[in-house]
């Protein structure tokens, strides 16, 4: 799948600051160490070099050759495969990707207008939503399916998702044996397990708990992973304020050394595996304990993270479109590009958020109006090309003074390579025109479009035999994860 070139190299933060911050997640994880509550993790560590801390429970100390030497051993970039292989997505650091979203465990409802919890049949129309849409490169659990007994949570979900997109898969895994069901579910799929080694079609991740602490269960999902070939990102989420320093310099410093200290632990099973920087730093309201997210410094750190995890040359996955508000808005469109443009601009490989709405809860018709915002965002990073023919000297000379270029083959040529981007979503009538049709909101349009994609697009189907297969896998893990809820 083809990226947006992005040449943009925004800095928000100077080579020294980037430095001083990397310095900084050095001390800290020299110091103050990382808790790891997974004797496995704790063991592997430890042979890797890792030390006790003198005081502190679980906690390990990295002196700064074993973290320097692991930033050696970061694997440039890599490419996430999908099902269908014309869908892969190759990170290289020249190109933008996005995607959803991830794991709501509600949706605003499109005919209703309310927000309510989701279901298997939300998580089949979202990922087929996201196979259609353009700016969706891989397909994300926007919602999970809340209407499946807890256990199967997982797997039903994930299976959905399978079912519904031939584009890579962002899972996730809770415990160990739902990684057990996935991997049977993966194999089932690919053809056997050597051939998900070779082309994993999804992804799993890793989430330490803000500040220092990776717990138990995320350890033994990441090491399970690992052992299989599996991707497995790693995404810090320290709150400025709250789990973190609410100086932006500090949490960033610490994300970073949450984020090492996860790298590290990959690395005792296999230091080539792919993972992205998926830093997830946010800021607390003080007043209310919530998230802030339609914040001008959010896009900030988001932009300042991309040039930290390309110091180490890694992927850089950070917030995109996002917003604080509660209904559809001026403030829904203004803090969601405020959030994405930023880190776009900056070179971000890719960015998250689409068919995020309101808190906890998924849109379909967020996720269309965010598929043209994120197309506005890559037109702006892509910029000015500058080159003969474009400059046009021999057109405008023979237009001359007084007339126009209308007629101009040179007009139509740059219309249609997209020199001008002009959203069929977005509302561009003229005032008259649109009082006498009738002004027309943008999630009404963003409704219809859903409805569109929804009865029209044809998901890549599933081999019949690999159905079957598929289909066998989810129902005897299922049995097991029943078993020994």
């Amino acid at each position: 799948m083809q990226g947006i070139r992005n040449p943009a190299r925004l800095k928000v933060l100077s080579d020294e600051q980037v430095d001083a911050i990397h310095e900084a997640s050095l001390t800290l994880l020299e110091r103050t160490g990382a808790r790891f509550d997974s004797p496995d993790a704790v063991r592997r560590l430890r042979e890797g070099g890792a030390l006790d801390h003198p005081s502190r429970k679980n906690v390990l100390t990295f002196p700064r050759s074993v973290v320097e030497d692991a930033i050696r051993k970061i694997p440039r970039y890599a490419t996430y495969c999908a099902r269908d292989p014309k869908n892969d997505v190759t990170f290289d650091g020249e190109h933008s990707f996005a995607h959803a979203l991830g794991g709501n465990p509600a949706i605003l409802d499109a005919e209703t207008g309310e927000i309510r919890s989701s279901t298997l049949a939300d998580v089949e129309a979202t990922t087929r939503l996201q196979d259609a849409l353009k700016n969706c490169h891989t397909a994300s659990p926007l919602v999970v399916a809340t209407d499946v007994p807890g256990p199967l949570l997982v797997i039903k979900t994930v299976e959905a998702m399978i079912r519904n997109t031939s584009k890579c898969v962002p899972g996730y895994a809770l415990r160990t044996p739902e990684v057990d069901v996935l991997l049977e579910m993966g194999a089932a799929v690919a053809g056997g397990r050597e051939e998900l080694r070779r082309r994993p079609f999804f992804t799993l991740y890793g989430s330490p708990s803000s500040p220092l602490t990776y717990d138990g269960h995320v350890c033994d999902v990441m090491l399970l992973a690992a052992e299989h070939g599996i991707p497995v990102d790693i995404v810090p989420c320290p709150i400025a304020g709250g789990t973190a320093p609410l100086s932006l310099a500090g949490g960033l410093a610490q994300q970073n050394a949450e984020l090492l200290a996860g790298v590290m632990l990959l690395q005792t099973v296999d230091p080539k595996l792919p993972s992205q920087y998926s830093g997830r730093l946010s800021l607390l309201d003080l007043r209310s304990g919530k998230n802030l997210w339609g914040l001008p410094e959010l896009g900030l750190v988001s932009a300042a993270t991309v040039q930290i995890a390309h110091r180490y040359h890694m992927t850089a996955d950070v917030y995109g479109v996002t917003t604080d508000a509660n209904g559809w808005d001026l403030q829904i469109g203004l803090e969601r590009m405020i959030a994405a443009l930023p880190p776009a601009l900056a070179g971000a490989d890719n960015l998250s958020g689409i068919g995020g709405a309101w808190e906890n809860a998924g849109s379909l018709e967020m996720a269309v109006i965010d598929d043209e915002i994120y197309e506005d965002v890559f037109r702006m990073v892509r910029g000015i090309e500058v080159d003969e023919d474009r400059l046009a000297l021999d057109v405008i000379d023979k237009v001359g003074p007084m007339g126009n270029f209308l007629a101009q083959r040179h007009t139509m040529k740059y219309l249609r390579e997209g020199e001008m981007r002009n959203s069929p979503l977005w509302d561009k009538r003229t005032m008259d025109r649109a009082r006498q049709e009738g002004i027309r909101p943008i999630q009404d349009a963003a409704r219809e479009k859903v409805r569109r994609i929804l009865q029209e697009h044809a998901v890549t189907p599933l081999d019949p035999d690999v159905d079957r297969e598929l289909t066998r896998a989810v129902t005897e893990g299922a049995k097991r994860l029943l078993k020994a809820a």
